[in-house]
């Protein structure tokens, strides 16, 4: 299998598609693709969504995910599940409407790279695309032949393998004494040689290529170059002596992605008459054998990449409380919906003693699997910090050193903590560029909850938090969100929002319905939109303090 991108830099390649630009994505968190003009990939065509897809760096490696786009993104021909973030390796092909890229991971290759000869068509020499007809004349004894080579080629596993099997199988059937199997490399005229063969073992096996051969069977066709023995040609094809060339695409998802190449030079047999037939059926099954391919190895990827997110659903389930229950005086209810198959939100409650119960409520910054392992670190190192300390601003102030030492420079966590006193009736609580809480008095409507004091955790190592507090009565609630709630788009292109959210949990008079009124809101707003961002909330109500033993 291609391995998966391993550089700081990943490229896409226009295949097909009027004026496509190409792109270069550097290690950023996230570049969007769509017709919109704010996406890093414009693609201005009405079939592509204006939020289409996105390409991410997930530690060494690169993830596509279709954003629930109207015609959907293909990846080696194969519909991808929108939010399902999926593997991508240098050398496939990605699709969005009708524009096909090539990815590029920028890495070195075992296979050659060459410049299509830059040659002057001379008067006597031919390119020309072959006539369906006598495409179509090709003779009987190969048939057998064909048939066989078929079936070598589909037991092929990878793509150089392929390209092996493709140079043999078109030597044995063409009459020709040299085949190769080209990639076009970039955005010039530089061809990657991923296979090649001259069975004049007294000569190198020394490939030169016309530029016009391979812009002809560029369109899809099959298409050869031919020329009368006294006829004047460049210098660099006049040097190899090039009578005959032949030059079929293979194609994969309607895409022209290499191409078979055959040549005879002076003194040699120009093949057989059907040569250009039998390169022609010989290309579209290897068409056929590339798909199978990329689709082995897309299964191949998902499988490994659902391991992983098995683990890391399993450290989150171990690490997050139950969805609904009391701890201390606080009675609460808990709902959490990945965006990107895992979550990088988190909350946790717990008793801290018999009168005081901890509490904490984060967002990280980004998606995905790196965003889970450091919400699974962060979540860890404050509980016991919490436990340890009990104060929530010497708490935040520990896991902000521990986060700032150990995360990478562009991840960062939003984080609430909180102590409740039911001795006080007091809320102590640190908000550390969280912000996305709501307060709801017993009997009175929601309001949004005072700003954040302090910045997020992670950027400052030495930044000191200061507690705020918050006198409750029993029957008040307090509600926790992600920023996943409210900033979710409809088709529209308005966000839900703080007034929705409000609107949704006015007339909810528990915590279990302040969470799931939310949500069913939420829900109904975005229609069959998929969740794009992790979303999460949290209510706590404040119960009545036990009666003491009467006289």
């Amino acid at each position: 299998m291609t391995p998966a991108p391993s550089t700081d830099q990943l490229r896409l390649e226009p295949v097909a598609g009027t004026d496509a630009p190409s792109l270069s994505v550097r290690d950023q968190a996230e570049i969007l693709v769509g017709r919109a003009q704010e996406c890093d990939l414009c693609l201005a065509d009405a079939v592509v969504s204006r939020r289409h897809a996105s390409v991410a760096r997930r530690k060494h490696e690169w993830v596509l995910t279709d954003l629930g786009s109207r015609h959907g993104t293909y990846l080696n021909g194969v519909l991808l599940r929108p939010g399902t973030p999926t593997l991508i390796a240098s050398g496939d092909f990605v699709r969005f409407g009708p524009y096909t890229f090539r990815v590029n991971g920028g890495g070195g290759s075992d296979s050659q790279t060459l410049a299509a000869v830059d040659e002057h068509v001379a008067p006597g020499t031919i390119v020309e695309r072959i006539s369906n007809r006598e495409l179509e004349s090709l003779a009987q004894r190969r048939l057998e032949l064909l048939i066989e080579g078929a079936s070598i080629l589909h037991q092929t596993s990878t793509e150089t393998g392929l390209a092996a099997a493709v140079v043999g199988l078109v030597l044995a059937g063409s009459g020709f004494r040299r085949a190769a199997v080209l990639r076009p490399a970039g955005s010039g005229d530089q061809v990657e040689v991923l296979a090649a063969r001259d069975l004049n073992m007294d000569r190198p096996a020394d490939f030169s290529f016309s530029r016009s051969l391979l812009r002809e069977a560029a369109s899809g066709h099959v298409a050869r170059l031919s020329r009368s023995t006294d006829a004047l040609l460049g210098q660099s094809i006049q040097q190899l002596g090039i009578l005959c060339a032949v030059c079929a695409p293979i194609t994969l998802d309607g895409s022209v992605v290499s191409y078979i190449y055959l040549d005879s030079r002076e003194a040699e047999q120009p093949g057989y008459d059907d040569a250009a037939g039998f390169c022609r059926a010989v290309s579209r099954i290897a068409g056929l054998a590339l798909a199978n391919i990329k689709r082995t190895e897309l299964q191949r990827r998902h499988e490994r990449l659902d391991q992983d997110l098995n683990a890391a659903r399993q450290a989150q389930a171990f690490l997050w409380p139950s969805e609904e229950g009391e701890v201390g005086a606080l009675k609460y209810a808990m709902r959490m919906t990945p965006g990107r198959i895992v979550a990088g939100d988190l909350f946790d409650i717990f008793p801290l003693d018999d009168h005081r119960v901890g509490l904490c409520f984060g967002d990280v910054s980004g998606q995905g699997m790196g965003a889970a392992i450091l919400m699974t670190a962060v979540l860890s190192y404050l509980r016991a910090a919490m436990v340890r300390l009990t104060d929530p601003t010497e708490a935040a102030n520990a896991v902000n050193r521990y986060t700032s030492e150990r995360s990478p420079a562009n991840m960062f966590v939003s984080l609430w903590i909180g102590v409740f006193d039911d001795r006080e009736q007091v809320l102590h609580y640190v908000d550390a560029g969280h912000g996305h809480w709501i307060i709801k008095p017993h009997g009175e409507p929601p309001a949004t909850a005072p700003r954040p004091q302090g910045i997020l955790v992670g950027i400052d190592p030495e930044f000191r938090y200061v507690a705020q507090t918050l006198k409750l009565a029993p029957g008040d609630r307090f509600i926790l969100y992600s920023d996943g709630v409210v900033e979710h788009r409809a088709p529209s292109g308005e966000d839900f929002g703080v007034d929705r959210l409000l609107s949704a949990i006015t007339e909810s008079t528990t915590p279990s319905e302040d969470v799931s009124h939310a949500l069913a809101s939420l829900q109904e707003y975005l229609g069959k939109l998929v969740l794009a961002d992790d979303t999460t909330l949290a209510s706590m109500e404040v119960q009545p303090a036990p009666r003491g033993p009467t006289d």
